[in-house]
């Protein structure tokens, strides 16, 4: 209501459109570290792995954790922990690996196979 104050109440569900795509630093999302714990001395680069990921078959969707990530070749940022990889494309079987993230730098190569 246009010049009136308003309390929208806890819990409304408020449907919003943005112009254009944005990527998500997912790691600004995960919880923040207790101010005594030894992660919260450890400096914020530390705290992903590089990921570079190239498949046989040129632009391939990569999903991480089941969201979209990039298409082949891509080089993504993930946090620490167990995360399930999927390269994809029409005519092709998926190509997943389960693995655990832990810091450096990793080289995944998809070998993509007809259907």
């Amino acid at each position: 209501m246009h010049g009136k104050d308003i309390t929208i109440p806890k819990g409304t569900e408020v449907t919003a459109f943005v112009a254009g795509d944005m990527k998500l630093d997912m790691t600004k999302f995960s919880a923040a570290p207790l101010a005594g714990s030894a992660a919260a001395s450890a400096p914020a680069v530390a705290a992903v792995a590089g990921v570079t990921i190239e498949a046989s078959v040129p632009n391939c969707d990569i999903e991480v954790d089941g969201s979209f990530a990039g298409s082949t070749p891509s080089t993504l940022n993930l946090a620490p922990g167990k995360h399930e990889i999927v390269v994809k494309k029409t005519g092709f079987q998926d190509w997943t690996r389960s693995m655990m993230v832990t810091s450096g730098t990793i080289r995944l190569s998809a070998e993509m196979v007809a259907k």
